[in-house]
C-alpha cells in the first residue's frame, strides 16, 4: 500500500529534479566531452602522422637534391667528352685526367668517374684504387644487372642509376651512367660511381632523433631502415633519380607516441574533472561562481597550450619549407656553374668554341629567316707560337687576356666574340650593310694591335691575321663559313701579315694545298723524303771552296721538287720546324764527318737554325753537342746561321755565346733586311755576316745598295768579322765585290746548290 506524504514530496523534490537535471547535464556534456576527446585524439594522431610525413619527405628532398647535384658531375662529364670529340681530337689521358681531378675533388662521396669507349674502361679517375676496372666490357660483363644497364643507357639515351652494388674498392655504391653518341653514332658511356654510405650521411640519412622510424628501397632493394616497414600502414613518399625509383616509408617513434597518448589521456582526465566540476557547480550553482570561473580559466590555459603547440609544429613545417628552398637555390647556383664551365674559355674568360659553334647556327637559322647578313671574323695572331716558347706559357697567356682586353673594348655588345683555341679568335659582326663596313671593322681591329703589349715588363708589338667570310654570300653553312675564314686568315698571314683578307674561291684551293702540305710534312720525316744540298762558298782571291751551306730540299713522291718557300712557312706553323731543323742539322753533320774519312779536306758547313729551335735557350746547345759527338765531328767544321730578330731577342746572346765557347762559327744571315743595329752587333758573340742578296741584285743598278753593301764591308772590317756576299749571279757583281775587298761569295756564278754525291767530286777536284 502506497503511503502518499506531500510534505515528503516537497522536501525531496528539489533534490530530485538537482539530481535529475546533473544526470541530464552529466550525459549531455558528458558525451560531448567524450567527442571532444575522441576528435581531440584523431587530431593529435593526424598532426603525428603529419610531422613524421613532413620529416620523412625533407629526408626524401635532401637525399633527391644531394644524388643529383653529384649526377650532375655526369653532365658535366659528358659534355666534356663531347666538346673533345666535336673538335676532332682524340680523348687522351692526360687531358681526362686534369678535367676528372678539377671535379672529383670539389664534391665528397665520388668513388671515380670513367669513360666507356664502345663500352670498354679505358679512363678512370682516380687510377690508383680503379685500375681493376680498367678494360671492363659492360656489354658482356658476368654481372647481368650490370649488362642491362648498359643496354637500357645505350637505348634511352639519357641518364640511368644502377645500385645499390658492392664495389671492389670496398663498401656499397651507385652508379650513374649516361651514353654518348658522335656523329649520330653510339660511341661509348661516360661513367660517375657514388659512395653510397657518403651520400646517405650527407643526406642526414644515417643518424636518427627517434621522432621517426623510417625505411628506403631503391627499385626494391632495400637501403636504410627494416623492410618489414612498408607493411605496417607507415606513411610513405617516392623520388625518381635519374631512372631509378625510390620509395620511403615512416612511423612516428616511440617516443612521439608516447607522447601523444599522454596528451589524450591529459585530455580525458581534464574532460571528466570538468564534468564532475560542472556537477559540483550545478549543485552548487549560486555559492561557487568563483570555482566555475577557476575552470573556465584553466581550460583556457589548455587550449593556449594547445594552440602554441601547433604554433611551433607549423613553425616547423615554414623552417622545412625554406631548407627546400636554399638546396634548391644551391641546385639552380650548381646549374650556372657548370654551364659557365662547358661555355667558358678558362684562360681569358671570353666565350669558347663549343658556346660559338651553336650560337653562329642560331644566327644562320635567324638570319636565314629575316633575310639578313653578317660576317664571320677569324683571328690569329702572328708570331704567337714564339713568343710562347720564348717567354713561357704564363706570357702567352698574359697576351691572350690583353687581346681579349682590346676586342671586348672594341666591339659592340651584339657582335659575339670567342677564343676557339691556341691564339685564335673568332668575331660575328651582324647586321652589316656592305663589304666597306667590313672592312673598316677589320681595319679598326688590326690597329688594336699598332700598340705594345707588355710582357715581363718588356713591351712587344704582336701584329695579327684576319680572314673574312660573308653569311649568305660565301655559304650558309656554319663548318664552311669557318673553313673559309680560316683560309682567307692563312692567306692574310701569306701576303705579310698584320692584314685582313676577304675570301674569294681561289683561297680554297690554296687552303687544301696548305693542309695537303702540312699532312705530307709529317709523312716526309718519316720516309726520307728531305734531302740536304750543299751550296759551296767561294774564297774571292784563292777561287777555293772555304765553306758551304747547307740547304733543305724535299722531293714529294706524287708532286716533285717542291719548293722550300712553299713548304717551310707552313713546317714553322705546324711546329714541325724544330724537329726539320734538328734533322737537318744531324744529317749535314754526318754528311761532313762521312767525308772527311773518305779523305777529303774538313770543310766548314753552315746551318740555319730556326726561330723556334733558337728559342729553346735550356737544350740548344747541349742539343748540337750531342749530334756533334754523336757523329765525332769538330765543332770548327760546323757553323750556325740565325737570322737578325732572333739573334736579338731578349736570352738569346747567352746562348750564341755558349755555341761560339765550343768552337762552332755564329753568322747572321740576310744581314742588313731586319732593322740592323750596329749597337746589338757589337754585344752579340758573332763571326761573320751574310749580305743578303736584295743588296747584291742591286749592284749597277741601285747607288743605294752598293753603298750599303759598302758600309757592311767597312763595318765588318772594323768589327773584325768575316762576310760573304749571296746571291752572286754576275761576273760584274764579282768583281764589284772583289775591287771593295769582300772575304767570300756564294751564289751561281759559282755554283748551284747540289747534291752531296756532286760536292765529294768538287772537293776531290780541288
Amino acid at each position: 500500500m502506497q503511503v502518499w506524504s506531500e510534505e515528503g514530496n516537497a522536501r525531496y523534490s528539489p533534490y530530485r529534479r538537482i539530481w535529475l537535471t546533473l544526470a541530464v547535464i552529466t550525459l549531455i556534456v558528458g558525451g560531448g566531452l567524450w567527442q571532444v576527446t575522441a576528435s581531440y585524439s584523431r587530431i593529435l594522431h593526424r598532426e603525428v602522422r603529419q610531422d613524421t610525413a613532413a620529416s620523412l619527405n625533407a629526408r626524401a628532398s635532401s637525399l633527391k637534391l644531394t644524388l643529383e647535384r653529384r649526377l650532375l658531375l655526369a653532365d658535366g662529364l659528358k659534355a666534356y667528352v663531347t666538346t673533345v670529340l666535336k673538335s676532332g681530337q682524340a680523348l687522351s689521358s692526360a687531358g681526362f685526367f686534369t678535367f676528372a681531378s678539377s671535379f672529383i675533388g670539389s664534391m665528397d662521396g665520388i668513388r671515380n668517374l670513367s669513360v666507356y669507349p664502345n663500352g670498354i674502361a679505358s679512363f678512370v679517375y682516380p687510377l690508383e684504387s680503379n685500375k681493376p676496372l680498367l678494360g671492363l666490357n659492360l656489354f658482356t660483363s658476368s654481372d647481368p644487372d650490370i649488362r642491362a644497364n648498359a643496354e637500357r643507357t645505350k637505348t634511352i639515351n639519357s641518364q640511368t642509376l644502377l645500385g645499390p652494388i658492392e664495389l671492389t674498392q670496398g663498401g656499397q655504391g651507385l652508379v650513374s651512367r649516361q651514353s654518348v653518341f658522335k656523329d649520330g653514332r653510339f660511341w661509348g658511356f661516360v661513367s660517375v660511381v657514388l659512395d653510397l654510405r657518403s651520400i646517405l650521411n650527407e643526406a642526414g640519412l644515417l643518424q636518427n632523433d627517434g621522432r621517426i622510424d623510417f625505411a628506403i628501397k631503391a627499385d626494391g632493394k632495400p637501403i636504410v631502415g627494416d623492410k618489414a616497414l612498408f607493411g605496417r600502414s607507415p606513411v610513405q613518399t617516392s623520388i625518381m633519380v635519374a631512372d631509378q625509383h625510390w620509395e620511403f616509408a615512416a612511423l612516428p617513434g616511440t617516443a612521439k607516441n608516447a607522447a601523444a597518448g599522454s596528451r589524450v589521456e591529459l585530455t580525458g582526465a581534464g574532460c571528466l574533472l570538468v564534468l564532475v566540476l560542472l556537477d559540483v557547480l550545478v549543485y552548487m550553482l549560486l555559492t561557487k561562481r568563483r570555482k566555475l570561473e577557476a575552470m573556465v580559466k584553466e581550460r583556457t590555459v589548455h587550449l593556449i597550450e594547445a594552440h602554441q603547440q601547433l604554433e611551433a609544429t607549423y613553425e616547423e613545417l615554414v623552417a622545412a619549407e625554406d631548407e627546400l628552398r636554399l638546396q634548391n637555390a644551391l641546385l639552380e647556383n650548381s646549374e650556372r656553374q657548370l654551364k659557365r664551365v662547358a661555355y667558358r674559355d678558362a684562360v681569358t674568360g671570353l666565350y669558347n668554341r663549343v658556346y660559338f659553334q651553336e650560337r653562329l647556327e642560331e644566327m644562320i637559322s635567324l638570319a636565314g629567316t629575316r633575310g639578313r647578313s653578317f660576317a664571320l671574323l677569324f683571328l690569329d695572331l702572328d708570331q704567337f707560337k714564339l713568343i710562347n716558347d720564348t717567354f713561357g706559357h704564363a706570357s702567352g697567356d698574359h697576351l691572350l687576356r690583353e687581346v681579349a682586353v682590346r676586342l671586348s673594348e672594341l666591339l659592340k655588345r651584339d657582335e659575339l666574340f670567342s677564343r676557339i683555341g691556341g691564339d685564335e679568335f673568332t668575331i660575328i659582326l651582324p647586321s652589316i650593310k656592305d663589304a666597306a663596313h667590313v672592312r673598316e671593322a677589320a681595319r679598326q681591329i688590326i690597329q688594336l694591335f699598332q700598340q705594345p703589349f707588355l710582357l715581363q715588363e718588356t713591351e712587344h708589338y704582336v701584329t695579327a691575321s684576319i680572314g673574312i667570310t660573308l653569311f649568305p654570300e660565301h655559304s650558309a653553312d656554319a663548318a664552311e663559313l669557318m673553313k673559309y675564314a680560316d683560309a682567307a686568315m692563312y692567306q692574310a698571314k701569306a701576303e705579310g701579315k698584320n692584314n685582313y683578307r676577304i675570301y674569294d674561291d681561289t683561297l680554297m684551293a690554296d687552303s687544301e694545298h696548305k693542309i695537303y702540305l702540312k699532312n705530307s710534312l709529317r709523312r716526309a720525316l718519316d720516309s726520307d723524303e728531305f734531302q740536304l744540298h750543299y751550296q759551296p762558298q767561294i774564297e774571292i782571291g784563292s777561287g777555293r771552296i772555304v765553306g758551304m751551306e747547307a740547304l733543305l730540299r724535299w722531293t714529294h713522291p706524287k708532286r716533285g721538287v717542291i719548293s722550300p718557300s712553299d713548304f717551310i712557312p707552313i713546317a714553322e706553323e705546324s711546329g714541325l720546324m724544330e724537329l726539320i731543323g734538328e734533322r737537318v742539322l744531324r744529317d749535314a753533320c754526318r754528311q761532313n764527318k762521312a767525308w772527311q774519312d773518305a779523305g777529303l779536306p774538313p770543310v766548314r758547313i753552315a746551318v740555319n737554325l730556326s726561330a723556334r729551335q733558337f728559342s729553346r735557350h735550356d737544350l740548344l746547345a747541349g742539343q748540337v753537342k750531342a749530334i756533334l759527338a754523336e757523329n765525332g765531328l769538330s765543332p770548327s767544321c760546323l757553323e750556325l746561321e740565325i737570322t737578325e730578330n732572333t739573334a736579338m731577342m731578349e736570352g738569346n746572346a747567352d746562348t750564341l755565346q755558349e755555341l761560339r765557347d765550343l768552337g762552332i762559327t755564329i753568322s747572321i744571315d740576310d744581314f742588313g733586311t731586319q732593322y740592323s743595329s750596329l749597337n746589338y752587333l757589337k754585344r752579340l758573340p758573332v763571326d761573320k755576316i751574310k749580305i743578303d742578296r736584295s743588296f747584291v741584285n742591286g749592284i749597277r743598278k741601285e747607288p743605294k745598295d752598293e753603298a750599303i753593301i759598302l758600309a757592311m764591308l767597312l763595318m765588318a772590317s772594323h768589327m773584325n768579322l768575316s762576310i760573304v756576299a749571296e746571291g752572286v749571279e754576275t761576273a760584274e757583281q764579282l768583281d764589284f765585290l772583289r775591287a771593295n775587298r769582300c772575304h767570300a761569295v756564294q751564289g751561281y756564278l759559282y755554283y748551284r746548290p747540289l747534291p752531296a754525291e756532286a760536292i765529294e767530286r768538287i772537293l776531290r777536284e780541288q
